[in-house]
């Protein structure tokens, strides 16, 4: 029986890695996002941004006549990487921390109930709101650097704590209590007997929580939270926040305040950008799981 989620999440992330490295390039792209201030019509008329969808402008422009789908096109890179940042050092931490904790007891099993304790009281949202508004890390001039380890660390005990409950079931088995009576080292017994039974299990998980780090970003968009941004003065004696990068997050909370005044384009194709990314990264992740499922299966 064919795996027909694996090969359309497989399809869609390739899509993704296509407009990745490549879709800056295409001829119908503007990758240096160049304003358009008006156009004249073919009936001589003139036109002023935001330009409609066309021939010249497949999604339409913003309002500074900046082509949309150049703008998702550009800010695919940027935001495929802050997103696999975040889940790769989430990853880096919490993996070894759960399987330190396995016998869950000691200080790394302490360290992981800390940091549900800490983290799981309040939704992840409003941990990472409370976070990143933080004045040292709002005026920060280097927000990004700041943004990717605390996203990661709010849900690290989560990560851990599936761990620790995987390595404490294999560390049950016959063949892991055999491998210990030998008197096998700590570092050869992860090697040898816990990280190949893990593998798979964390491959899996690590592609559902891309998905779920880009729902979460995608929500700080909607709350106009930008991942980047400086603190200039736009006016005489008037400061604000400007955004100063074309990630999807960015976009979506530079336009959503277009929705009231029947800009619903503006902040449609952005979301759209972010759902279809969670939607592969979720396929993927669940057309892994029943490919490692029957692979297993067939080994009994």
């Amino acid at each position: 029986m064919k795996n027909y989620t694996l090969w359309i999440g497989g399809a869609m992330l390739a899509v993704i890695l296509f407009v990745m490295f490549l879709g800056p390039e295409l001829p119908f792209i503007d990758k240096s996002l160049s304003p358009e201030k008006h156009r004249w019509s073919e009936q001589g008329k003139l036109m002023l941004p935001p330009f409609q969808p066309s021939d010249l402008n497949w999604l339409g422009s913003d309002k500074n006549g900046v082509d949309n789908l150049s703008k998702l096109v550009v800010g695919t890179k940027e935001t495929i990487y802050i997103v696999f940042c975040i889940a790769l050092l989430r990853y880096m931490i919490a993996v070894p921390l759960g399987l330190f904790a396995y016998k869950q007891k000691g200080i790394a099993h302490w360290i992981l109930t800390s940091f549900n304790q800490i983290f799981t009281f309040l939704p992840v949202i409003f941990s990472a709101i409370l976070l990143l508004s933080m004045p040292f890390i709002q005026y920060s001039s280097n927000r990004i650097m700041w943004v990717i380890p605390i996203l990661a660390l709010l849900e690290v005990g989560r990560v851990a704590y599936i761990v620790q409950q995987q390595a404490n079931h294999i560390s049950h088995e016959l063949f892991v209590e055999a491998g210990e009576s030998l008197g096998l080292s700590r570092w050869r017994m992860v090697r040898n007997y816990y990280m190949p039974s893990l593998v798979p299990e964390i491959i899996i998980n690590f592609c559902i929580d891309i998905g779920k780090v880009m729902l979460l970003i995608g929500q700080l968009g909607v709350l106009s939270i930008f991942l980047t941004h400086n603190w200039v003065e736009v006016n005489y004696f008037t400061m604000k926040f400007l955004n100063t990068s074309m990630n999807w997050v960015s976009l979506l909370a530079e336009t959503r305040r277009d929705i009231y005044v029947s800009k619903f384009t503006f902040v449609f194709y952005p979301a759209l950008a972010i759902l279809l990314t969670v939607l592969t990264f979720n396929l993927l992740g669940e057309g892994l799981r029943r490919h490692f499922n029957r692979r297993m299966g067939s080994y009994l």
